[in-house]
């Protein structure tokens, strides 16, 4: 009980300092917080502690833990740290989301999931790009690198294409050109046109069954 009563009498302490580290005068963090300077300096002081609802305000605004409060042992962290800190966290949930979020129950199937992780990512890629300070040269590398993956599906593609120029077949193995394809160009009403629609026919090799 005596160690937390000396924890206590350092709280206003405690405040005051991160306070003025935070550039705050006392009537901009009452304001914040939404109590009058006056009860303010008394927590300040020692004179009062403040109620747990009071605190919480305090904390947020200040933006430190309970332990740092109390305990007097505040990290004081540059604004750069900060914004790091903050980036990597963001980060890490995000990617512990992706990797885990398919075991997750809220998901039905197996495809609901597919479809969630899809939305996410293309929101984290969209994101960026619409940045407000987003320049041309942020972009570049993301072109490239699409560029690249762009080209690695044509070479994935490459047998296939490579059949179609060979032998005329589409990538499910029909044949684009079949003794049929004629007749789909062939006029009724033009002489050559019939005649090349008999020449098709006496050429074509028809087994006892199809005839």
């Amino acid at each position: 009980m005596e160690h937390y009563r000396k924890k206590m009498s350092f709280l206003g302490e405690n405040i005051q300092t991160i306070r003025k580290y935070r550039k705050m005068k006392q009537q901009e963090l009452a304001d914040a917080i939404g109590i009058n300077m006056q009860s303010l300096s008394k927590i300040e002081r020692g004179v009062n502690y403040p109620t747990f609802d009071t605190l919480e305000k305090i904390m947020d605004v200040l933006d430190v833990t309970p332990n740092e409060l109390l305990s007097g042992e505040w990290k004081f962290l540059q604004q750069g740290e900060k914004e790091v800190c903050h980036f990597l966290r963001t980060e890490e949930r995000l990617n512990t989301e992706l990797k885990h979020g398919h075991y997750d129950n809220f998901f039905d199937s197996e495809e609901e999931w597919l479809e969630y992780e899809l939305e996410q990512l293309r929101k984290y890629i969209t994101d960026y790009i619409n940045g407000k300070e987003i320049e041309a040269s942020d972009l570049y590398p993301i072109k490239n690198f699409i560029q690249h993956l762009k080209f690695q599906k044509v070479l994935e593609r490459y047998d296939d294409l490579y059949s179609m120029d060979m032998f005329g077949e589409s990538i499910d193995g029909h044949k684009y050109r079949t003794p049929y394809y004629v007749l789909k160009k062939i006029s009724p009403n033009s002489k050559e046109d019939i005649e090349l629609l008999r020449e098709v026919l006496k050429d074509s090799q028809f087994d006892d069954e199809d005839e």
